[in-house]
């Protein structure tokens, strides 16, 4: 009887999991490059060899290390060295927690979600952002694009599922980004593309 009572309380266990960037934490490299007040034209150079390149792409895979990344971005923008690494040394300015995350986090708890996220995400990014992600280390789990790959790519949403036992019809999924809302769905997820105004649906 014991067996059967605790088989179907797993079976109500619900899941949430959340993107990272522009769901619980703002993402603004614009904003933070801007702070430097460059010409046009080095800001350009800038953005194009850091925040548009594909190294950036390639930290999210985890295809380089964050020494790699650096360099990467220095071979970007030869002649702007200087202004790379300083750009580069400062990239936790980048990412901030909104004011509604720890709310939102505690309103799923309430529900009886168990909180996971699933995020792309670089190594040399978390390990300057982490204490701002510090909120991250009551969830229940997680997955990190530079160790296994990055969404839309279906292993990654697999790699969730399988590594905390989600069954992917008592999960809901929160992403900015369209593409991978449809991946979450392809597996049987509830997937909501997010904005600040479906926080507020939440909260009231």
């Amino acid at each position: 009887m014991m067996r059967r009572i605790q088989k179907e309380e797993k079976k109500d266990d619900r899941y949430c999991d959340f993107d990272l960037g522009k769901v619980l934490v703002e993402y603004d490299w614009e904003s933070y490059l801007k702070q430097f007040c460059f010409d046009e034209k080095t800001f350009q150079v800038l953005a194009d060899a850091i925040f548009l390149s594909e190294a950036w792409i390639l930290g999210d895979q985890g295809a380089v290390t964050p020494e790699e990344w650096l360099q990467c971005f220095l071979q970007n923008a030869p002649h702007n060295e200087k202004e790379v690494r300083q750009v580069f040394e400062g990239l936790a300015g980048c990412i901030h927690k909104f004011p509604y995350t720890d709310r939102l986090i505690a309103h799923f708890r309430e529900k009886g979600c168990r909180i996971y996220y699933l995020s792309n995400y670089s190594e040399g990014l978390y390990e300057m952002t982490k204490e701002e992600l510090g909120f991250i280390n009551s969830f229940d789990g997680g997955v990190f694009s530079y160790k296994e790959c990055i969404k839309p790519e279906e292993k990654i949403y697999k790699t969730l599922l399988t590594r905390y036992n989600i069954k992917p019809e008592n999960a809901i999924f929160f992403d900015d980004r369209p593409e991978n809302v449809e991946a979450a769905k392809m597996l049987g997820i509830q997937g909501v593309v997010f904005t600040p105004e479906v926080a507020e649906e939440y909260l009231g």
